[in-house]
């Protein structure tokens, strides 16, 4: 057994001081006491400390992390998502297992810098130039997966499937990467990952990616399994537009109709949901993910918050493109960039009388980790893996904090900057 002595432990109970979390050989958590029942010599202290749940980064598209700061140039006369989407595909034909290895290492490193200690990797790029399979099908998913062994994060690999360019339209030459022959091709590449016991989620990339059939079946394969179903809808007003002329409705009302909506389902962005979407997401229990970094940086808009809290949808974070790094800023920028679409504060909250703290450790965390299927973390409790940052209480963006408002405080007037150890499964992977 070894005991962690922190000055502080964020629990379900909230804020509490002067308690021993011990963990047993596998990293798990079997108890939290009060210090005074341990010998503060029996344990490691971490003087100055306050512990929080990991956090879960539930979109990640590691290779774009090349893309950070070369896109603001101008690209087209009137530039927006799709003018980034190009610059994107250029970078997406680059990639070999070798540099996705490298990238993913770099990036997933900074993510433990960061506070995240689960990663969802939405990852699309699968096959050599033209759609030519690597020998070894998985080669690019198996880079993912090493590099994250390889620094210590948690990954769930969110394996994406693609077939077309657009509602009814043969892949684009440049998108050729990313599809598979078939769908019974496309499964055959997830049963062979999950053979190996990689953390595995199914990722229909979009309703104009992905035809009926194929989404069919990738729901049905979800069901069967119990594994998570993530896919992009209502990002972009054209996506929705393009949708309503091949199917005569939006995004997500044609998930619900492919039978693609249930408590496994995350919406990625939601931006542009309409009521009618948000009635049926919490109908079918879906979650949201959201990205404000990347939603702000590509120009997207911002997602329905109010209404999606008021329909008891719960919410999640990613980083999407990479462009930034730290889960605190995202989820600043959820009720901040709120707050402008609503013209009020305090968007995102359990319930008027309560401040946003609270709140938001939940999407950033135990949502997070619901979202990708991960079971047995999100919070600090026994029977948990010890997945947690550690935060320097001493530092300057920290100064004067008090028990009530720390997590106030760690939202709205710091960084990741305050973040000094990140721990997974018992270990501590990242130390300032």
């Amino acid at each position: 057994m070894r005991y962690l002595l922190p000055e502080y432990v964020y629990t379900a109970e909230g804020l509490r001081r002067d308690l021993a979390i011990a963990l047993d050989e596998q990293g798990d958590i079997v108890s939290i006491t009060p210090r005074s029942s341990q010998a503060v010599e029996a344990g490691e202290l971490l003087n100055g400390m306050a512990l929080l749940p990991g956090f879960v980064n539930v979109h990640s598209h590691v290779f774009q992390r090349a893309l950070r700061g070369h896109t603001h140039r101008p690209l087209s006369r009137q530039d927006t998502f799709w003018t980034w989407r190009r610059a994107m595909y250029a970078e997406a034909q680059r990639l070999t297992p070798d540099s996705l290895y490298a990238i993913a290492q770099h990036t997933y490193r900074e993510m433990l810098a960061a506070g995240y200690t689960t990663v969802g990797e939405f990852h699309y790029v699968h096959h050599q130039a033209y759609g030519q399979p690597y020998s070894m099908p998985n080669a690019m998913a198996e880079a993912l997966l090493a590099a994250a062994q390889s620094v210590g994060i948690r990954v769930v690999l969110l394996m994406t499937a693609y077939a077309q360019s657009g509602f009814g339209q043969a892949p684009l030459e440049e998108q050729q990467r990313f599809c598979d022959a078939s769908v019974d091709a496309y499964l055959a590449r997830v049963d062979a990952l999950r053979a190996t016991g990689a953390p595995v989620g199914l990722a229909p990339h979009s309703v104009r990616a992905v035809p009926e059939p194929w989404f069919r079946r990738i729901a049905a394969y979800c069901q069967q399994h119990h594994l998570p179903l993530h896919v992009h809808a209502d990002e972009q007003v054209s996506e929705i537009a393009q949708c309503q002329a091949a199917y005569g409705c939006r995004p997500i009302e044609l998930l619900a109709r492919f039978d693609a909506l249930s408590p496994l389902t995350t919406i990625v962005h939601a931006t542009h949901a309409d009521m009618n979407e948000i009635q049926l997401m919490a109908h079918n229990q879906a979650t949201v993910c959201v990205c404000p970094t990347t939603e702000g940086d590509l120009g997207d808009g911002i997602a329905p918050y109010a209404e999606l809290v008021a329909a008891a949808i719960p919410l999640t974070i990613g980083s999407d493109s990479n462009t930034r790094l730290d889960p605190l800023e995202e989820l600043r920028w959820a009720e901040y960039s709120a707050r402008m679409r609503y013209q009020r504060r305090r968007v995102l909250v359990a319930e008027e009388t309560a401040s946003p703290g609270p709140f938001l450790l939940a999407c950033g965390t135990r949502q997070g980790a619901r979202a990708l299927g991960v079971q047995a973390v999100g919070e600090l409790a026994v029977g948990m893996a010890a997945d947690f940052v550690a935060i320097d209480l001493a530092h300057p963006m920290l100064h004067g904090w008090t028990e009530h408002d720390l997590l106030d405080m760690l939202f709205f007037g710091a960084s990741a900057q305050i973040i000094a150890q990140t721990w997974v499964q018992g270990k501590c992977v990242w130390t300032r």
